[in-house]
């Protein structure tokens, strides 16, 4: 009798880390392939937005042409920082993996990773502030309202 109650715990025991596991992991951090994660997507998305939108923000071409050089401007910088900071973090295994590991270089590479990964912050928030003083306020308005439109027809489930 004991050894079938400890097999039925034991099975239960199993079905609930199999089903609970990956039910807590679900939601990580919201990185799914279908949401839009991270600052540097959000403002591309809305630059986008701007643009495929143009008619209904009532924008004029100049408006437009700022847009576009913003964005264009805005994924040459991130592509650029992103290879600095890769190029920087195989640099650091590169030298954890040595036998004398240098504390104080392995420290300036980190320093200067994550210098790059401030600057690339700041470098989204003037993106935005510049997207701001582009488009009118009544703009401004009506392009929040096709965002939320946006991420409401992003994440329906069928």
């Amino acid at each position: 009798m004991k050894n079938k109650t400890s097999r039925i715990l034991f099975f239960f025991a199993c079905c609930l880390v199999m089903f609970a596991l990956p039910m807590a992991y679900a939601g990580d951090d919201q990185k799914c392939g279908k949401c839009e994660c991270g600052l540097d997507r959000k403002i591309l998305k809305k630059l986008h937005l701007a643009i495929e939108n143009q008619d209904e923000l009532k924008a004029s071409d100049s408006q437009i042409k700022e847009i576009k050089e913003l964005k264009i401007g805005l994924k040459k910088d991130l592509i650029q920082r992103k290879a600095e900071i890769d190029l920087i973090a195989v640099d650091i295994k590169s030298k954890l993996c040595t036998d004398d590991i240098n504390k104080k270089e392995i420290d300036q590479l980190i320093d200067r990773k994550y210098e790059l990964k401030k600057a690339e912050a700041r470098s989204l928030v003037e993106t935005l502030i510049e997207l701001k003083d582009i488009l009118k306020d009544e703009q401004e308005e009506q392009l929040k309202n096709i965002m939320r439109h946006s991420r409401r027809m992003q994440h329906r489930c069928y």
